[in-house]
């Protein structure tokens, strides 16, 4: 399911990450509102329940997705500082 496939890129991520935000609260609001006049069984009340789902899975995933490009950007320049630092503290040590 392409979430994204009919609107504008207009500021890329960003607007996507908002645009998938706001279709959560929306749905939530909704959700909530169908609920309080409905059986929680109703077959309403569950096909928004699952679209929510669906939705918060996706957020999940762009969260994550940002946290892993996040980390593998520092990750380099730790590991190498790390592994340099641990070489000059060997060299100092049999000098």
């Amino acid at each position: 399911m392409n979430l994204y496939q009919n609107s504008p890129d207009v500021s890329g991520r960003d607007y996507r990450e908002d645009e998938l935000f706001l279709t959560i609260e929306n749905l939530r609001s909704e959700l909530l509102e169908v609920a309080r006049e409905r059986s929680l069984s109703d077959h309403t009340v569950l096909e928004l329940s699952q679209r929510l789902d669906g939705y918060i899975v996706m957020a999940q995933n762009l969260m994550m997705e940002s946290l892993r490009s996040r980390k593998n950007a520092a990750a380099p320049y730790g590991k190498k500082n790390k592994k340099s630092q641990r070489i000059r503290n060997q060299a100092a040590l049999q000098q």
